[in-house]
């Protein structure tokens, strides 16, 4: 972090082409609230409030932890500050030094491609892939297959419902018909 903060803040003067400006408010009370909450977070009594037996909960300060890991950060800002504060070839002879190990840290161990290659590759070939293709194909064919016989079958009964009496009763006798034959064949 520190070495971004001494390549921004410290680094080399940057000409724009334009005249750089400070975002919108639209964009900087969001920021501001969010600045305020940050500052303001460690001061409430959370230690009160979260325990289950709504007894204060004790902190300990493991201070075995707390002064080594201050000094490591302090250490890296100390090293950040030689490299990159000014602008010197102090970086480059390190990369040359470290060759291979300094190109892996560099791009992070790899873990954005091997993470693009198991997304990409396995999990979206391998299984989105298919199941987007089920779910295209057969779930949504079948929907569809539903609502079109639905479609075509309403389309071809809606004239049974013309409002005309003469025609209802004449389905209904011909359907009372057609049962009553139904039942002498079968029964018969």
């Amino acid at each position: 972090m520190f070495r971004l903060y001494f390549n921004v803040f410290w680094g080399e003067d940057k000409h724009y082409h334009h005249t750089p400006h400070e975002s919108p408010l639209v964009m900087t009370i969001p920021l501001m609230i969010l600045a305020f909450g940050a500052i303001f977070a460690g001061y409430l009594p959370f230690a009160n409030m979260i325990s289950p037996d709504k007894m204060p909960m004790e902190l300990k300060m493991h201070w075995n932890i707390a002064i080594p890991s201050v000094l490591i950060g302090l250490a890296g800002i100390a090293f950040a500050w030689i490299l990159y504060k000014k602008k010197t070839d102090i970086p480059d002879k390190l990369a040359a030094a470290f060759g291979g190990f300094y190109t892996t840290v560099y791009n992070k161990f790899y873990f954005d491609e091997i993470y693009l290659f198991v997304t990409k590759k396995i999990l979206f070939n391998l299984i989105s892939r298919p199941v987007a293709w089920f779910d295209r194909h057969i779930v949504d064919g079948t929907m569809n297959g539903v609502a079109f016989v639905i479609t075509t079958a309403s389309l071809k009964i809606k004239g049974f419902q013309s409002g005309q009496l003469q025609q209802y009763a004449a389905v209904f006798v011909a359907g009372a018909l057609g049962l009553v034959l139904m039942a002498i064949y079968l029964l018969g």
